[in-house]
């Protein structure tokens, strides 16, 4: 755990729900099994939780220094606890409601529960990080005020741009990114009320792409109660980005892959 500690923050994260490209490439992988790393980091970590070894690590002096941390996904809370614990005073801004970014909004809870995130919130405000929600950077605090109160700030807000499909159609009634569709959904499950929520329920759905967004797409859409739901990627199967262990879990769940198939145009 020690060990594994100086490179990760967060084992329980990345053991979890990274696709672990790493593997695949493992060179032990030529001739055996690879190295089984996300296991690894799971098994560690889990061990190491339950038996109280990840405790808060304060600073031993401060620096006197303060820094702005825009955004609480992976990366903004990364940053927050080594900053933290050299020293520095870390103020966390988030935009919504809880911490954890993309986190806890991205990734459905069947495949992250989110007192992972709450457990590290509290370590992380006993090592001295102090977080404020709603707290949208532009809106309701100036960019001029970040400069002015703290002596750095990290931007980690995150890539929200979504990848759009210029075809034909694209502009119809119920072509949604995925993001649209997923983050309703799991504030919705968090207790939060989300008016007009994009809803699979009773509909044929149809999700474009093969990485893990892809697969949390097709699995909450079972969740919902869709008729059917497919799965379109332009490769193989060999060579879709997302985790082969969740490709297995959405066929189970009752999910059809269609391999080496890109839409050229939405019709209706």
């Amino acid at each position: 755990y020690d060990i594994l500690s100086t490179t990760n923050n967060f084992p329980e994260f990345t053991g979890r729900i990274c696709p672990a490209p790493c593997e695949a490439a493992c060179t032990l992988n030529i001739n055996d099994d690879a190295v089984g790393i996300k296991s690894i980091e799971h098994a560690i970590i889990d061990k190491a939780w339950e038996n109280n070894w990840v405790i808060p690590q304060p600073p031993s002096h401060k620096t006197g220094k303060k820094i702005a941390i825009v955004g609480s996904g992976p990366a903004g809370m990364a940053a927050a606890q080594q900053l933290a614990r050299a020293g520095h005073s870390v103020v966390v801004f988030e935009k919504e409601t809880r911490i954890g970014g993309l986190l806890r909004y991205g990734i459905p809870d069947f495949k992250f529960e989110k007192s992972h995130i709450d457990r590290r919130v509290a370590q992380m405000e006993a090592e001295g990080v102090e977080f404020r929600v709603n707290h949208i950077v532009g809106e309701n605090v100036s960019a001029e005020d970040l400069s002015k109160d703290f002596d750095a700030v990290i931007l980690a807000g995150g890539a929200e741009n979504p990848r759009d499909l210029p075809v034909t159609g694209r502009e119809l009634d119920g072509v949604h990114f995925a993001m649209d569709f997923l983050r309703p959904q799991n504030k919705v499950v968090a207790g939060d009320t989300v008016p007009n929520q994009i809803m699979a329920t009773n509909k044929h759905v149809v999700v474009i792409g093969g990485g893990d967004t892809a697969m949390d797409c097709v699995r909450t859409a079972v969740r919902q109660g869709a008729r059917s739901v497919k799965c379109l990627y332009r490769r193989d199967r060999a060579n879709m980005p997302g985790s082969q262990r969740e490709v297995k879990h959405a066929e189970e769940e009752g999910v059809e892959f269609v391999w080496l198939s890109a839409p050229v145009a939405f019709e209706g």
